[in-house]
């Protein structure tokens, strides 16, 4: 009688399926419920194979928002040094890219569950300003800062705050949250609303 044999799982996947596994978990039971025993539960392996990869739950949840935000802040890295593109051309461009890969995927509850822990758990909220929103901030100052030496905006005053381009994201994120299923927003036309309030039309840039 032949005998089974687990296949083997190589570190690099075994640490993607832990990811995955603490994804889950940090969603539905927030951080400070979650237990690394629960998350090993999730990905199926014992306790001290989770401690192999990361040292504890901060960890861990380092990890999380790295691999979650880097195809995100990859893409608006780019849009920041793509010269042919009006502020507003860059910014819609951000706009959508958030919709793609945050609004409509399960990166959306990595954002609510820093909104909603962040004041209890500081350190939580310090990786993610650490690791996305600084790099975030670098990249729309360099569009803002373009777009105000083009006169494209109407109030060159807001390139120094940058943090007004997030504005409409986090309020789409809290919205769906709390409303969403009582009177969804239509993300788009709020986009499309808030950049006209931020920058001239074309013509007279």
């Amino acid at each position: 009688m032949k005998e089974n044999k687990r296949k083997a799982v190589s570190p690099e996947q075994r640490k993607r399926d832990i990811l995955d596994a603490a994804f889950a978990v940090f969603t539905e039971r927030g951080f400070a419920a979650t237990r690394i025993e629960d998350i090993a539960a999730r990905a199926g392996i014992a306790k001290g194979t989770v401690y192999l990869h990361f040292a504890d739950k901060e960890a861990l949840f380092t990890g999380l928002v790295a691999g979650l935000a880097s195809p995100v802040l990859a893409e608006i890295g780019a849009l920041a040094i793509r010269d042919g593109l009006t502020g507003r051309q860059a910014v819609t461009l951000l706009y959508d890219t958030f919709e793609r890969l945050v609004l409509s995927t399960d990166r959306r509850h990595l954002i609510r569950l820093i909104i909603s822990e962040g004041p209890t758990f500081p350190a939580i909220a310090e990786i993610y300003h650490r690791d996305v929103v600084s790099i975030g901030l670098k990249a729309l100052q360099q569009v803002l800062s373009r777009a105000a030496e083009r006169g494209e905006l109407r109030a060159p005053a807001v390139a120094e705050v940058p943090q007004i381009i997030a504005s409409p994201l986090i309020l789409s994120i809290v919205w769906g949250s709390l409303f969403g299923r009582l009177e969804p927003l239509d993300t788009k036309k709020l986009f499309a609303a808030f950049l006209d309030t931020l920058f001239l039309p074309p013509g007279d840039a």
